[in-house]
């Protein structure tokens, strides 16, 4: 479906088959057009499993990584000098590269750092590595960024996964998973996390979380003074089963609330200087389960 060469990416649309090109220079163009306050360096997603044909299947090698690494400092120089000469207003982002490599991640940290990039990204994380091995480079890299500019860490990730980021110095995220996991039936709450399918939520009349304050949970007061939202557990798990838009509808405002009220704890926590204590309540209350 893709082909990676110097110059870009030649890729087929999953959608009809067109063959399409990718280059950092188009990347800067289409961004600019679509008006992103941040953009986005173009650069290869070093996978965990090579994709070369003859070691397919197999962990991606040093060799590999760092080839694919200077690769995308090269393209991250070509993004910024398109991203300046079309004179976009907003910011672009570097991202760090180097696979589970920690001399890879810092070779590629310090060249970023020498263009001067409005903020950093920590990117080719969650690609398929065990968990241990993503906390080692999600704890090895963000600190060594400039602490005066955004350090976002992306396509992560889990409830723990966020504080644990926080931990390590990052300060920005984005994940799919609030989201995908609604879809899916599977809700993240202060106490651990709750798949809707199973059979013990079917006669449940309890919200999805007591705490919680979002529509699906405890609902709204309507301009009229009538209570609007405010779903049981049951009524969720049915539709659900129905195959119902509503329920993933209903599931992903209560998982985008959670992780935003998430988050708000967390920035009130560093305000206070008391992010070590709320690490330990919020590690404390998602192990006590639901």
């Amino acid at each position: 479906m893709r082909k990676i060469t110097e110059e870009g990416v030649h890729f087929s649309s999953p959608v009809n088959g067109d063959k399409l090109f990718m280059s950092p220079e188009v990347s800067m163009q289409i961004q600019t057009t679509l008006n992103s306050d941040i953009a986005m360096q173009l650069d290869e997603c070093t996978p965990y499993l090579s994709v070369e044909p003859k070691t397919k299947g197999q962990i991606t090698t040093e060799p590999e990584a760092r080839k694919s690494m200077e690769m995308s400092l090269r393209w991250a120089k070509r993004s910024q000098v398109e991203f300046e000469r079309l004179e976009n207003p907003n910011a672009l982002f570097g991202i760090v590269q180097g696979g589970m490599f920690e001399h890879l991640r810092q070779e590629s940290l310090e060249a970023l750092v020498e263009m001067d990039f409005p903020g950093y990204a920590v990117g080719g994380v969650s690609v398929g590595e065990p968990k241990d091995e993503m906390l080692r480079i999600m704890a090895h890299t963000p600190h060594r960024l400039p602490a005066h500019k955004p350090r976002y860490l992306m396509g992560v990730g889990t409830p723990e996964d966020l504080v644990a980021g926080v931990a390590a110095g990052v300060d920005m995220f984005d994940c799919v998973m609030p989201t995908r996991n609604a879809r899916n039936g599977t809700l993240f709450t202060r106490f651990g996390d709750l798949k809707m399918r199973n059979a013990r939520h079917k006669a449940d009349h309890g919200p999805l979380d007591s705490t919680c304050t979002c529509y699906a949970c405890k609902g709204v007061t309507r301009p009229d003074g009538r209570m609007s939202g405010g779903f049981s557990r049951a009524y969720l798990h049915h539709l659900d089963r129905c195959g119902e838009m509503l329920g993933p509808m209903l599931l992903s405002i209560h998982n985008l609330h959670y992780y935003l009220n998430l988050m708000r704890e967390v920035r009130a926590a560093l305000d206070a200087g008391t992010f070590a204590t709320f690490r330990q309540k919020f590690a404390a209350d998602r192990a006590r389960g639901v």
